[in-house]
């Protein structure tokens, strides 16, 4: 029985690739490498992809085709080709891959940064730029970075005249940041809860930057299964969920005085009560936020 489900998606990936190419008539494509049966040109990215791809498009131009397995790829080498397309053709370009982990962690596609085009996808849009990435909401949280920084100052201060670990200060220092604007407590304020979270997220990376067959190849999904990805993707949701739960049942329970300003779960509570939010999406846009707030909490 083992044997036979590598022939039965070989025979799939065949069939597939046979129809496909009788199906589909040949359009006008951007020039490319040629590309090899079945895995396209895949053999072509090194271990540095975007080195591999900078190299390609000195020969093939700055509009360049690949397939990537069965997946067609325009890589786009020009910033003023990039600008025409977001301008001008931003929808016809505007479509996401439905990537295996992605689909599975971030709640059937409802983060924004991969949900499919529509409506959901123009509502979360809109509770990003106009409720939590405003440069108003962005200032709100100087005070939480001034007082870790306060904090990481005089804990090296104290330290002298011995070493300081520089590099973990400042990840702590991060994370107390990132805990206190988005859920509303530092990450010292529960260590356990603080590091554990960390763990799940950087796991969470971790299982979306790794090379998935499946999303290059129809009928490998059960590859996931033998090599134990499927295994940490359900560890790792179940993680996050009730990491979640837990955060956002704090801050149902708690009175509006608690909550002072309030962080950003207190602002998507209230949008939540204005639309049609469900509590699987608004775990998604947290995602979003968390890295979003990774990037810009040094500013």
């Amino acid at each position: 029985m083992i044997l036979q489900i590598p022939f039965i998606s070989i025979l799939t990936l065949i069939t597939f690739l046979v129809l496909n190419k009788r199906i589909r008539k040949p359009g006008k494509l951007p020039p490319g490498p040629r590309k090899l049966p079945i895995i396209g040109n895949l053999h072509q990215l090194g271990k540095f992809p975007h080195r591999s791809l900078q190299k390609l498009s000195q020969t093939h131009g700055d509009l360049m085709f690949l397939n990537l397995g069965f997946s067609p790829v325009l890589v786009i080498s020009s910033a003023e080709k990039a600008r025409d397309i977001f301008r001008n053709h931003d929808l016809a370009f505007s479509g996401r891959p439905a990537l295996y982990a992605l689909d599975k962690i971030c709640y059937n596609l409802s983060c924004v940064s991969t949900a499919p085009y529509g409506a959901y996808w123009r509502e979360a849009r809109r509770i990003l730029v106009l409720e939590l990435m405003t440069a108003k909401r962005v200032d709100s949280f100087h005070h939480i970075r001034a007082e870790e920084v306060g904090r990481i100052v005089d804990f090296i201060s104290g330290a002298a005249p011995d070493p300081v670990d520089l590099g973990s200060a400042v990840f702590a220092m991060s994370k107390n940041i990132i805990s206190r604007a988005a859920f509303g407590e530092a990450s010292g304020a529960g260590e356990a809860k603080g590091r554990s979270f960390e763990e799940i997220f950087h796991e969470t990376q971790s299982i979306f930057a790794e090379f998935n067959p499946s999303d290059y190849f129809p009928g490998l999904s059960w590859v996931n299964r033998v090599n134990g990805v499927d295994r940490r993707i359900a560890e790792n949701r179940r993680d996050l969920e009730g990491f979640f739960e837990r955060v956002i049942g704090e801050h149902r329970d708690r009175t509006p005085a608690d909550s002072g300003e309030g962080d950003i779960i207190d602002v998507l509570l209230r949008v939540q009560k204005e639309s049609q939010l469900s509590d699987d999406q608004l775990k998604a846009i947290l995602l979003v936020i968390k890295l979003y707030l990774f990037l810009i909490h040094f500013d």
